[in-house]
């Protein structure tokens, strides 16, 4: 692939079937965890760390939010930057999960900032991660289980030239299809707070 003006051609195919595996396999990385979606949230110098949290929808809200910002993160490419992102998001989950997750994390963001490494200078690949609303599936004791209801990851690599920006690949995939379990995401009380949970 070339970083001219011209269009893709049939000579592109093998090169843009690699990119699709190569987000693909980003993908399923960074949501095997219990979940994600993102939103638009504040950056890092703002945030407050991540936590426990009052509810189960607040704890898979604010672990959501974070997530989005971690991948819109310009910095994420920077190795202690995504050291703080890995850190953030792993406390969000069970105190006996977290050395797990941060292992799960560390290597979804790393894939994810591989990913975007290979694309072409004037390429760029985006993953948007929405939801329209979390809702609570059910809830008994300790336990609860919430489903980010219309959760889907738009992915998109573009291009730009000087003849202007043109998508090279195009995805919207469900957030079920990547996670299973109905893309529901488990979530721990422990003591006063709650934490999302491997299940």
């Amino acid at each position: 692939m070339t970083t001219d003006d011209r269009r893709p051609t049939t000579n592109d195919r093998p090169i843009l079937l690699a990119r699709r595996r190569l987000v693909v396999t980003a993908l399923i990385m960074l949501c095997f965890l219990s979940g994600c979606t993102a939103i638009s949230g504040p950056s890092t110098d703002q945030a407050p760390a991540g936590g426990g949290s009052i509810s189960p929808e607040a704890v898979a809200q604010s672990f959501f939010d974070d997530l989005g910002s971690a991948l819109a993160d310009p910095k994420l490419a920077d190795d202690q930057q995504r050291s703080v992102w890995v850190e953030r998001l792993a406390g969000y989950f069970a105190p006996n999960e977290r050395d797990d997750q941060r292992i799960a994390l560390r290597a979804a963001l790393d894939s994810f900032t591989a990913g975007r490494g290979k694309l072409e200078p004037n390429e760029d690949l985006k993953l948007d991660l929405k939801i329209e609303r979390l809702e609570q599936v059910y809830q008994t004791n300790d336990h609860a289980m919430i489903h980010p209801v219309n959760a889907a990851i738009h992915v998109l690599i573009t291009r730009t030239t000087s003849a202007g920006t043109q998508n090279l690949y195009e995805e919207t995939v469900p957030l079920e299809k990547i996670i299973g379990n109905n893309g529901s995401i488990p979530v721990l009380r422990i003591g006063r707070s709650w934490y999302l949970t491997e299940g």
